[in-house]
């Protein structure tokens, strides 16, 4: 929800939108778990608990302006009726539960840990959302060195069987095989010793790595120096058929000289350590990182000083450009050494980033090294610029958009340097994909088109309309079609990068396409009231791959009774129209009709007062449903059909009961029909 009213405090917020999310006017189900700062305001996030143990990824957070105005309430928080909560009751005390060892033990199963652990494993007890209430679970993190990876699991905290999971480890390709439980059931071989793999973890960490969020050291003011390729070796020498197995001396006049700021110093020593970069053996194979005497590193490629220089450089300079942009201080992204292993993944033609307590980057030396393509570091810095902002990064189609914004931060680098933006600025990967290692990824696949009732996951393969395409392209084409745009039309590239890191502020899970669409929208516009044609070039580029709609105000209409049949469906004959229904009954169904024109495409959002779950079904003349969308208690549902044909297209959407509230008071939900 987005708006621009006086907001006071966020509680006062909260208590005026109590009833609009189920929230107990007492608010005595949240807890003030973080105070962010951004360039527009301040961002206040509330954990929703029940019983004293959080509901997973069940956060409410509100926006609010330098100027005292509410810039936005982002609600991913689950309404508990009394039933609901009973049962969750009835879970917590009167249910046997495993223990953190049992949970963990089958957590390492499930994985079949075969690496070497990052972090020691934890455990804890959350709730997780149900369509039906709630389901009490042990939340499972083990992080282990690549391939293994890490993952958070979910596990059913009475039988310990897996819920849910997701990778925390984000790697560039999917090169190495499928990140799922599913997959790493699958791999062969003897596992690891969970307890003596948990107590090495644990002595390794009495190093005290800096967790996520730590203060930034001090600058030293010591300077030295190293070669780079800025941004890879093909783009500087314009050259399309140099191959990672082309000679040395083809690479000669790629390298560049550049300053390597604010090193550590210990002894006389050198070494690439300075305030918002750490060079360290994090995984195999195991590599330490290069030191001089005198802070001047000549290595080239093919030597791992030379892969230590290169990374650390574009890095260290990719901080203090953001930080030009006016995210330091208390706004700080990432202000702080990033642990980063230059030769690990256990030397795989792939590179990640892993999040966790001690979030890391690794890059692979498989094929062409990934840490000589700024393309690669960059799109991992991504990641890590994501997960820094916005903690609860994951779910929805967060996947598909962490990959494309990392492409897409990559693109921005690489376009502002010399060549960048002739040639093939198109190309993610520049040096690393687009020839024998694999394919890269395009930034410009404008013809990708966003069906609203999919999921779009990380580098998956998606054909919607007869187009193939990598999800991740998917959001990446409008970033960088926007920023091409604006390039040309004389706006700096600091302001269109500002817009878009600005908009991660104040989001948590879950989150879609056109939430993240309509926050870089509306960041444009906070940031640039007096110059709309930021605003006005991203609203235009997300519209025409569907992501976002165009603004179109229709007319608002009751439903009308009888309406329970294909037959008796209430017409809409406009684009844009919002029904006004009311569910009467348990068993009441309302159906609308849509003649859909030839070439559009029909989007159906319905949303239910906040304590009610109704469903939404599409439904072909001829009575075959066609699609459905059964989302939670308050939560919206979409349904959604293009009309491929050349003649116009009847269609019909019905919305039924599932749980909550009937009648006039508590039975209203909203249906908008666009196309």
């Amino acid at each position: 929800m987005f708006t621009k009213t006086t907001a006071g405090s966020p509680q006062d917020v909260l208590r005026k939108h109590a009833h609009r999310f189920g929230l107990p006017a007492s608010l005595g189900n949240l807890v003030l778990t973080k105070t962010q700062e951004s360039l527009t305001g301040k961002h206040y996030t509330y954990q929703q608990m029940l019983r004293g143990i959080p509901v997973d990824r069940a956060e409410i957070i509100v926006s609010i302006g330098h100027d005292g105005k509410l810039l936005k309430i982002f609600n991913e928080t689950r309404h508990i009726p009394d039933a609901v909560e009973a049962n969750a009751v009835n879970q917590l005390f009167n249910q046997a539960q495993i223990t953190t060892e049992q949970a963990l033990d089958k957590g390492w199963a499930n994985m079949k840990v075969q690496h070497p652990l990052v972090a020691v494993p934890a455990s804890d007890l959350v709730w997780v959302p149900t369509k039906a209430g709630v389901q009490l679970a042990r939340k499972v993190i083990i992080e282990a060195q690549m391939p293994t990876g890490g993952f958070v699991q979910f596990l059913d905290a009475h039988d310990g069987s897996l819920i849910d999971s997701y990778s925390t480890s984000l790697p560039r390709t999917n090169k190495g095989g499928e990140r799922s439980i599913a997959a790493r059931q699958r791999m062969a071989g003897p596992l690891l010793e969970r307890r003596s793999a948990t107590e090495a973890a644990r002595m390794k960490a009495a190093a005290q790595p800096v967790a996520m969020g730590a203060t930034a050291m001090a600058a030293s003011g010591i300077n030295g120096s190293g070669y780079v390729f800025d941004p890879d070796p093909r783009t500087a020498l314009n050259n399309e058929s140099l191959s990672d197995s082309s000679p040395a001396s083809a690479f000669e006049g790629a390298y560049a000289t550049r300053s390597l700021r604010d090193l550590t110093v210990t002894s006389g020593v050198y070494r690439l350590t300075g305030p918002y970069v750490n060079i360290k053996n994090i995984k195999s194979p195991a590599t330490g990182p290069s030191t001089t005497t005198n802070g001047i590193w000549t290595a080239k490629r093919g030597n791992n000083a030379f892969d230590d220089t290169n990374v650390y450089y574009h890095l260290d300079n990719n901080q203090r450009y953001i930080q030009s942009l006016g995210f330091t201080g208390t706004k700080s992204i990432i202000n702080r050494p990033l642990d980063v292993d230059t030769d690990g993944v256990n030397g795989d033609d792939n590179s990640h980033y892993s999040s966790g307590t001690t979030d890391y980057l690794a890059f692979g030396h498989g094929c062409v090294n990934d840490s000589e393509d700024a393309d690669v570091i960059l799109h991992e810095y991504g990641h890590a610029i994501h997960r820094n902002i916005n903690s609860s990064w994951s779910g929805g189609d967060t996947g598909a958009m962490g990959e494309g914004f990392g492409d897409y931060w990559a693109a921005s680098h690489s376009y502002s340097v010399a060549n960048g933006n002739t040639f093939h600025p198109e190309w993610a990967f520049s040096w690393d994909g687009h020839g024998a290692c694999w394919g890269g990824r395009l930034l410009n696949r404008t013809n990708t088109m966003y069906n609203s009732s999919k999921t779009y996951g990380a580098h998956q393969s998606v054909t919607e309309n007869a187009v193939t395409f990598q999800s991740d392209e998917l959001w990446s084409a409008p970033l960088y079609e926007s920023m091409r745009a604006l390039l040309a039309a004389g706006k700096p590239r600091g302001n269109i990068d500002k817009i878009i890191l600005e908009a991660h502020f104040g989001l948590g899970s879950n989150v879609k396409m056109p939430v993240m669409a309509t926050a870089i929208v509306n960041a444009a516009k906070n940031l640039f009231p007096a110059d709309l044609s930021y605003a006005n070039t991203f609203q235009a580029k997300f519209e025409a791959q569907k992501i976002l709609s165009p603004v179109i105000v229709g007319p608002t209409i009751n439903e009308v009774e009888s309406n329970n049949t294909i037959a008796t469906a209430n017409a809409v004959t406009t684009s844009g129209t919002t029904v006004n229904g009311v569910m009467g009954s348990s068993t009441d169904v309302d159906f609308v009709k849509v003649t859909l024109p030839a070439g559009k495409t029909l989007t159906a959002k319905m949303t239910p007062n906040a304590t009610s779950d109704y469903d939404l079904e599409l439904y072909s003349a001829s009575g075959t449903r066609l699609s459905s969308s059964t989302a939670g208690t308050g939560a919206v549902d979409t349904v959604s059909r293009t009309n491929t044909g050349t003649t116009a297209l009847v269609l019909y959407v019905k919305t039924y009961y599932y749980s909550g509230g009937t009648g006039a008071t508590s039975g209203k939900y909203a249906l908008r029909a666009s196309w």
